[in-house]
């Protein structure tokens, strides 16, 4: 059986095309996934899709059971060449018989122990290897730092992990032997409590930092920080963060909006997407400056205005998540937060802890750069249009309202991401 490398050939079996095809007979090609489906005969050794069970030659095609004189045993489905019985229906030797998990053929020899308590015929065993660590027969064993091969219930039973760089199996650190020079990335990789002096970016004093959480595909997060910090190249820094699997969260200094749409570095985000990284699962958070509210009554305004639209602000953030919830608790409370006296939960849609800061933690994070610039649009654009509501506003007009809101956007065309975002997300509804 040869499998060319260098063409895609159409497969004879189920008509789609595959780079590696593989040949059961001289001009007959399968794919990968019919082959799933075959076996290959113990009598004759060609490739079949239609096999039978035998007492002692394990799984045969239609040919070799024409050739031979085989016939089924009264009991069940089993070729057998004598008597009226297979051995496993033989009286005598019922209590020594198994069916093989793999190839469902009923055997009376030594079974192979596999993992998942799995039993396999001598036949099947040849297509398995044996575990270094626990010598059981296993499809997919990993190779771990010591040469050795680890199937999956010992990786998970002795707690070893994949390296960041590669996919060896390690059971301490975060790089194997090779990828030892790797370390060193550790440095741009901050903790969670990391908490640099801000560097303020534009005209403020109203200036949004952004915190994006961010997956990165497995073995390649020494790469993916290298490149990310290079790119930030001091505008932003990376951290940990328990709440995403694997990959770092992407912090930036202070940035006023209009200095944010202008000079982030916005192909990054989409550098990271064609590297397989994601923002799946995650959240996107903006901090506002405490200093870009007018005063306490700006401040209830403005939580009003999001907590009062909670369903259009979850529709625009892509996501309800408890890690950003609009509690009624909350909600009650917005009098006392905005004074000061108040400090609330932490995972709710607005987060007040921060001495400096209020937290919008609504969004769900992204690698599309429209997205994230209509997170900061948001975060900009609802304290500036409740900066100036007066009570007839509210009272009169709907000042508090989502259609007020959005109307008043129409007019301001530095908020074209947003209105992009709202205009795509009405054409989904």
């Amino acid at each position: 059986m040869t499998t060319p490398v260098d063409s895609t050939v159409r497969s004879g079996d189920c008509g789609s095309m595959t780079p590696t095809p593989i040949y059961f007979s001289p001009g007959l090609a399968s794919c990968d996934d019919c082959v799933r489906d075959v076996h290959r005969c113990n009598g004759c050794g060609q490739i079949t899709d239609v096999t039978s069970p035998t007492d002692s030659d394990g799984r045969i095609c239609q040919y070799c059971e024409r050739a031979e004189p085989y016939h089924t045993c009264d009991q069940c489905d089993t070729l057998i060449r004598d008597g009226l019985t297979c051995r496993a229906h033989t009286v005598d030797e019922v209590d020594d018989s198994f069916t093989c998990d793999q190839c469902s053929t009923i055997s009376v020899r030594e079974p192979g122990q596999a993992t998942g308590n799995r039993l396999l015929c001598p036949s099947c065993t040849s297509d398995f290897d044996l575990c270094d660590y626990c010598d059981l027969f296993d499809e997919a064993l990993r190779s771990t730092e010591t040469d050795r091969d680890m199937c999956g219930e010992c990786a998970y039973r002795l707690d070893y992990y994949e390296c960041d760089t590669c996919t060896t199996l390690i059971g301490d650190g975060r790089y194997c032997a090779e990828h030892d020079d790797d370390e060193d990335d550790d440095e741009a990789l901050h903790s969670y409590g990391y908490k640099p002096t801000p560097i303020f970016h534009g005209i403020g004093p109203r200036y949004l930092g952004l915190e994006l959480e961010i997956n990165v595909p497995h073995g390649h997060l020494s790469t993916r920080i290298t490149d990310t910090v290079d790119t930030l190249n001091g505008l932003g820094y990376l951290k940990e963060d328990d709440s995403i699997n694997y990959g770092f969260e992407l912090v930036t200094h202070p940035m006023a909006y209009r200095w944010a749409l202008d000079s982030f570095p916005w192909h990054l985000l989409e550098r990271l997407n064609l590297a397989g990284c994601t923002g799946d699962g995650n959240g996107l958070h903006v901090h506002i400056s405490r200093a870009a509210f007018a005063g306490p009554c700006h401040v209830f305004r403005w939580m009003k205005f999001i907590y009062r639209n909670a369903p259009d602000v979850r529709t625009l953030a892509r996501r309800s998540s408890s890690y950003a919830a609009f509690l009624d608790s909350e909600r009650h409370n917005i009098k006392h937060a905005c004074k000061g006296k108040y400090y609330g939960l932490r995972s709710c849609a607005v987060n007040t802890q921060p001495e400096n800061t209020l937290e919008l933690r609504v969004f769900a994070s992204s690698l599309d750069t429209q997205h994230v610039q209509a997170a900061l649009a948001f975060a900009d654009a609802s304290v500036a249009y409740t900066r100036d509501l007066t009570i007839p506003d509210i009272t009169q007009a709907g000042g508090w309202t989502w259609p007020a809101f959005t109307q008043w956007l129409l007019t301001r065309p530095q908020y074209a991401p947003l209105t992009a975002e709202l205009e795509a997300l009405a054409c989904a509804c």
